[in-house]
């Protein structure tokens, strides 16, 4: 195993890695492996000082953003700069499918792992989905026919520059991360740089065709393929128990329209959206009490994924909904509008964003309860009465919790523990 970087390490030896997350840690797994020497620069600690001068190659880890002033300094410098992604993906020649989108990324690189398993491929999931690809690499978990199905964030595909994925699936794209990226055109434009990558063919979800018009995207340098809209598939989705969710229904036409181009066989793909088990804390039923329900959405972090829980549970009775968390310079109009659009009777508001919407009270048509934080939401649930009750806060978990997964298992923990005054 070697690396296509190995010449810039020559006059300058050292690969300086910035951050010591999941990201700079696998970077400098790999490192190792190829004898490669390296300082992790952490910037929790103040102490450290990048050596930009010794530097023959910075690999930055995707929380680094455009604007951070240390890729400045590295520009001035003029270090080669590359992501982790770019960085694992100079020791192999191993096909990579790619999946990115505001919501339903970790669903699909999921189903698309365990499809191509059915079909009889050696294959690995890694990226955002919580496995790093410098790791993996490091570690020489497969063969070099074996498959990755990489997750990619934004964060991660803006600054592509040497990495290719023979396919790519694109599900959806909505606002998020506005205080990252600066406006949603670049970060529209981030996410399409992994596009202009794919070496074959993207699959694109039905709802990007209008994306790409509002953006004035005309030619491509791979060939696109959109997945027909769930409406027309509603018959065949039916089969499937995870399909009362509009975002997984939405997931499983992307896929198979994958599967399709790809001839996998009609069999292998219904087994396998069979056999999908969802991710942890996507919307989903943790508990019913007669007429009373409580679902669980923490993964719901911007106003894309509200909308979808929206649409998969306005049916249901009496529907309290839990919205706020951390902000990421999202329009919080546009989150008041939204609700006002369907039948929720009480809007719990918590954590950060909580605050600033409890000052735009008003403007809600639902009742609200300023909870400020989850375990006081129960204070105020009904007694003798049939309710819904969703957590699906829009926002991220930072503000109170270190993720996403810690406030659905609290949210779960209290629902678990809840006592109703009535059953219905």
């Amino acid at each position: 195993m070697d690396t296509a970087f190995r010449p810039l390490l020559t006059s300058k030896p050292l690969a300086g890695i910035f951050g010591n997350g999941l990201s700079g840690k696998g970077v400098a797994h790999l490192c190792e492996k190829l004898h490669l020497p390296y300082e992790i620069i952490d910037e929790r600690q103040q102490s450290q000082i990048p050596h930009f001068d010794r530097y023959g190659l910075c690999v930055f880890s995707p929380g680094f953003s455009p604007r951070h002033p240390w890729r400045r300094e590295a520009e001035v410098a003029n270090v080669q700069s590359v992501t982790e992604l770019d960085f694992a993906a100079s020791c192999f020649d191993n096909p990579v499918i790619a999946v990115t989108g505001t919501n339903g990324k970790t669903s699909v690189t999921e189903i698309l792992t365990q499809l191509l398993r059915n079909n009889g491929k050696e294959v690995l999931s890694v990226g955002n989905n919580g496995t790093a690809l410098s790791d993996v690499v490091a570690n020489e978990k497969i063969s070099p026919q074996g498959i990755y199905v990489c997750e990619v964030s934004s964060f991660q595909a803006q600054f592509l520059k040497f990495l290719h994925p023979t396919y790519t699936l694109w599900t959806n794209f909505a606002p998020d991360h506005l205080n990252w990226h600066g406006d949603l055109k670049n970060y529209f434009f981030a996410k399409y740089n992994l596009l202009k990558r794919t070496k074959k063919t993207c699959f694109c979800g039905n709802s990007l065709k209008e994306t790409f018009r509002t953006f004035e995207v005309k030619t491509f340098a791979a060939s696109v393929v959109f997945a027909p809209p769930t409406d027309q598939l509603n018959d065949w989705l039916a089969q499937f128990p995870l399909c009362f969710s509009q975002g997984q229904r939405e997931n499983f036409a992307l896929v198979r329209t994958f599967a399709q181009q790809l001839e996998i066989d009609e069999a292998t793909l219904r087994r396998t959206l069979g056999e999908f088990q969802q991710p942890p804390h996507r919307l989903h039923c943790c508990r019913r009490i007669g007429e009373i329900s409580f679902w669980n959405d923490s993964k719901g972090t911007n106003l894309h994924a509200v909308q979808a829980a929206l649409e998969s549970l306005e049916n249901l009775p009496n529907l309290w909904w839990i919205l706020g968390g951390g902000g990421k310079g999202e329009d919080l109009d546009g989150f008041i509008q939204t609700l006002n659009r369907y039948p929720v009777q009480t809007v719990c508001l918590i954590g950060e964003t909580g605050r600033a919407l409890a000052q735009k009270a008003s403007q809600f048509k639902a009742d609200v309860i300023h909870a400020e934080k989850l375990p006081n939401v129960f204070k105020h649930l009904p007694t003798n009465k049939a309710f819904t009750l969703v957590l699906s806060p829009g926002f991220t978990s930072w503000d109170q919790f270190k993720s996403f997964e810690e406030r659905g298992e609290l949210f779960e923990k209290l629902v678990k523990n809840y006592v109703p005054s009535v059953t219905g």
